[in-house]
């Protein structure tokens, strides 16, 4: 039965490898899934100890260079899971990239870069002019096999929707793979690690049967809701 966790605590724990009757290739199979695994808890577990907070992105050992963008970041940032027994079939964490965030990310990149005036000018605009082409999510997931990192294909095992508080929703019109080696990402938002995929993903201001904003000016709160056949995990953020 698949356990859909949402906005609470979880301790890690570690299921026993038992063997039975595998082939070689199915068992080798096997193994390789469980030491990715492994490998990704022990590094979780390494730098988070025993528990960890889902509702929100907690805490960095990243140096900004402006007071305002981590606190910031981890307002418009969540995570979530989806648990199948004591098994993990995915961790999410994603950063609602709302015009708050555009403009303290813009301030952080201008004084991580040194830009001058003009340039710092001519980014926070485009920040801003990017905001009018939809609403855009920085999304890194965690799932312990590779066949299930397809957010990004057409056909992928995964649907995303973004939905509002009168439980109208879209779906995205782009899911974009992001280079995580880029040492640009992990700075910024600090939950990128080498074990994660990370996405882009934008979805349309309106909603089309309606051609109504799927965000209004009082709507006050919205989801991204994952789901799949392996279960759903919602990242919720309140607008008020």
């Amino acid at each position: 039965m698949t356990e859909f966790v949402h906005h609470t605590s979880m301790r890690y724990t570690q299921e026993p490898l038992i063997m039975s009757n595998y082939s070689q290739t199915g068992y080798v199979g096997f193994l390789s899934v469980r030491v990715r695994t492994l490998i990704f808890f022990s590094a979780t577990l390494l730098f988070t100890g025993n528990c960890a907070q889902i509702s929100r992105f907690v805490g960095s050992a990243v140096s900004y260079h402006t007071e305002t963008y981590k606190t910031v970041c981890d307002e418009w940032s969540r995570e979530a899971r989806i648990h199948r027994g004591l098994e993990v079939e995915l961790i999410v964490s994603a950063t609602f990239k709302s015009e708050e965030f555009r403009r303290a990310y813009a301030e952080e990149y201008a004084k991580a870069y040194r830009l001058t005036p003009e340039k710092k000018k001519q980014f926070v605009d485009d920040q801003l002019e990017a905001a009018t082409r939809g609403h855009e999510f920085l999304m890194a997931a965690f799932v312990p096999e590779e066949k299930w990192d397809d957010f990004d294909q057409p056909n992928s095992v995964w649907k995303l929707y973004l939905v509002n508080d009168q439980n109208e929703r879209v779906e995205p019109v782009e899911v974009r793979s992001v280079r995580r080696q880029d040492a640009v990402t992990p700075h910024f938002f600090p939950y990128v690690t080498p074990w994660k995929s990370v996405y882009k993903v934008r979805f349309p201001y309106n909603i089309p049967t309606t051609d109504q904003p799927i965000i209004e000016e009082n709507t006050k709160e919205i989801k991204l809701v994952i789901t799949s056949l392996l279960g759903t995990a919602e990242l919720g953020w309140k607008l008020e």
